[in-house]
């Protein structure tokens, strides 16, 4: 089959590789309707997340957001049959741990990550094996292009909302930095959760004219140090909820300077470093969230319940084009998700 592959840390290149065989009783072989091309690819390609998940075995897939077709599936599968149209919870896990038994997908101590673990290999090719625990099934004419970004991107901005919710009312207003494929998402579900007033910090103009539509009430295009002075003037007490959704060091220590007394920070982009003076942290109280993707549960509601309303944004592109896609997204030529069509 195509994939496109990893050969080493910088090269990435589009090869023939071997067709994903079952290997378990629970494994489905999915053919690839679409894969997200996501900035922790990026980091993947690059060596940048090898503190947390080594060295990959090369040559190596990536991709983490997939959606298909069910094509083979082992003997013990229960929860799908060929056919079926399905979309990818971006981690398998093993359904007995502590972790598992509460629903805490992303805390099970084996599960494994497809594209991002560095040797499951991911949904950068025209099929993947995962277990079947990583399926949800979806109507046959649901569009497997538009859900595609829901199942990292969809997921993660969602399960951060959720989190940050619990700990204010509704009524609160927000601050979102960044509108790239994750922020557009939480824009969206803010909006349809809060009826208070929500700011956006993006410089990207495609991106700016979109956030008006989607619910930002104000729209901050300045970058570093300015726009955190113009979305303090807008709301000078500050935000009870601020989420970063770009994770750079500057957009870290902005979303902790834009907070209001109590209020909560939602940490979701990664790769900078947060700078926080806990006097000040603890004089004001302040909440800060971390989250990394969300649960098997947290998938399903979003997308039979909120998919919906939900604008999905996306540039579709031929596998075979993965290299253009990838210079647009770093370029900030795509508003939403780069998707690869096998």
């Amino acid at each position: 089959m195509k994939a496109v592959v990893i050969e080493e840390f910088g090269r990435v290149a589009l090869r023939d590789i071997e067709t994903p065989l079952l290997r378990r009783p629970t494994d489905v072989i999915v053919q690839v309707a679409a894969a997200g091309v996501c900035q922790t690819d990026i980091e993947t390609m690059q060596g940048g997340l090898v503190a947390a998940y080594g060295v990959p075995h090369f040559p190596y897939v990536p991709g983490h957001e997939t959606t298909g077709w069910v094509r083979e599936v082992g003997e013990a599968v229960t929860a799908v049959a060929i056919g079926d149209a399905v979309i990818l919870h971006p981690v398998s896990t093993c359904g007995v741990c502590a972790a598992c038994r509460r629903g805490a997908d992303m805390y099970c101590p084996t599960r494994t990550f497809p594209g991002v673990d560095g040797s499951t290999l991911g949904g950068w090719a025209e099929y993947i094996r995962v277990d079947e625990r990583a399926l949800v099934r979806v109507d046959a004419d649901a569009d497997l292009l538009a859900l595609c970004p829901l199942t990292d991107a969809g997921l993660t901005a969602y399960h951060a909302v959720q989190r940050a919710l619990r700990t204010f009312p509704t009524g609160t207003n927000a601050a979102v930095i960044g509108l790239g494929g994750v922020g557009l998402f939480g824009l969206q579900l803010l909006r349809a959760a809060i009826p208070g007033r929500i700011v956006a910090l993006e410089p990207n103009p495609a991106k700016t004219a979109l956030a008006r539509e989607l619910g930002a009430n104000e729209v901050v295009t300045s970058v570093g140090a300015r726009a955190q002075d113009q979305a303090r003037t807008i709301a000078p007490d500050g935000y009870d909820l601020v989420f970063d959704f770009v994770g750079s060091s500057d957009s870290a220590d902005i979303a902790v300077a834009l907070a209001a007394r109590g209020g909560t920070v939602s940490i979701v982009g990664a790769g900078g470093t947060l700078t926080i003076d806990t006097l000040t942290a603890v004089v004001a109280e302040l909440t800060i969230l971390f989250n990394l993707v969300g649960t098997h549960t947290e998938l399903e509601a979003l997308v039979h319940t909120r998919a919906p309303a939900i604008r999905s944004p996306y540039t579709s592109y031929a596998l075979e084009d993965f290299q253009s896609a990838i210079g647009d997204m770093r370029a900030g030529r795509v508003v939403g998700r780069p998707l690869l069509i096998p």
